[in-house]
């Protein structure tokens, strides 16, 4: 059978092409670090590698949304401290004044404008914003949940997201609970006792710190309750939601922590499925484009080749 040049093309044609995918994956292997480019190259590997990367995508919206919440709990716990420090040196002074009996006028304005000041600082502290959202209106985040007299505007629905399977975290909170509101009024408990006795310093009429009361209902059913009673009762709620805060965190904190490790895990297994072993790469290379070369220098050969070279010779 005589072989034609026509043949000895289409072979040479066949074995370019082989040689030149051969080079081009090797190539795009060493380049991109990756042993499956394309379904095709290991359907299972690949399968599998699709959903570790499904795996890893969902804890990266988990981190997402921890570096979210963590800012507004450390924000939240913040300001509530910060209110609560300022109650706990306004109690002090509360007590010397139910103590202290008799007040000349002037110490009585004083007192007066300084307990007003700090049920005016409470009320700031719940009006607390994180970028454009106040944080204790609930769902009402777009508008300032307290009145200037502590009187609650907001929503006693909170919103949260997801941190981890099944485990979702506030980012607005019911400033109702957070902030010790009075059912019956529907104001900041500590700041209607606090403007109750500034009036009463105001009036002259001391005695009346002793014998005033308030009807207070902080979930737990109406009381009648004494000015310094009532204090208490609203300053405690705040400190016992100010806890809540505290283990938010913590619990935040520790999911963080947990997610940074099935992150390393999931992409470790990924690597070993995908990456690519370098020396072996290399190695593929340097074979495919010896392959490669000799092709060339073969086609260069043959190219000239004819009956008529061996008749001249």
């Amino acid at each position: 059978m005589r072989v034609t040049d026509g043949m000895v093309f289409d072979i040479l044609l066949k074995y370019d092409r082989l040689r030149s995918s051969q080079l081009k994956r090797s190539t795009e292997e060493l380049s991109s670090g990756k042993a499956i480019l394309k379904p095709s190259d290991n359907p299972v590997d690949f399968a599998r590698g699709l959903r570790l990367q499904r795996f890893i995508e969902g804890v990266e919206r988990f981190n997402r949304n921890i570096d979210l919440t963590d800012n507004v709990l450390k924000t939240a716990e913040t300001s509530m401290t910060s209110a609560i420090n300022l109650l706990q040196e306004a109690r002090v002074k509360i007590i010397q004044v139910l103590n202290t009996g008799a007040l000349n006028g002037e110490d009585a304005k004083v007192l007066a404008d300084y307990f007003r000041s700090v049920a005016s600082y409470v009320v700031n502290m719940g009006n607390t914003r994180v970028g454009d959202s106040y944080i204790f209106g609930g769902v009402k985040s777009q508008s300032s949940p307290f009145g200037s007299d502590g009187t609650y505007n907001g929503e006693t629905v909170e919103t949260t997201v997801p941190v981890a399977n099944g485990v979702e975290v506030n980012t607005t909170f019911n400033g109702a609970n957070y902030f010790g509101v009075n059912r019956v009024s529907n104001k900041i408990t500590v700041v209607e006792v606090l403007n109750k006795i500034a009036d009463i310093l105001d009036s002259g009429n001391l005695n009346e710190l002793h014998t005033d009361t308030v009807q207070v209902d902080l979930g737990d059913g109406v009381q009648n309750l004494k000015l310094l009673d009532a204090f208490d009762s609203g300053l405690s709620q705040i400190e016992a939601y100010r806890s809540i805060l505290g283990t938010q965190e913590r619990v935040v904190e520790d999911i963080k922590s947990q997610n940074g490790a099935i992150m390393v895990h999931f992409k470790e297994l990924k690597s070993k499925i995908e990456d690519a072993d370098y020396p072996g790469a290399i190695a593929e290379y340097e074979k495919a484009k010896t392959a490669y070369q000799a092709l060339l220098a073969a086609i260069s050969q043959t190219q000239n080749l004819s009956l008529l070279n061996f008749f001249v010779k």
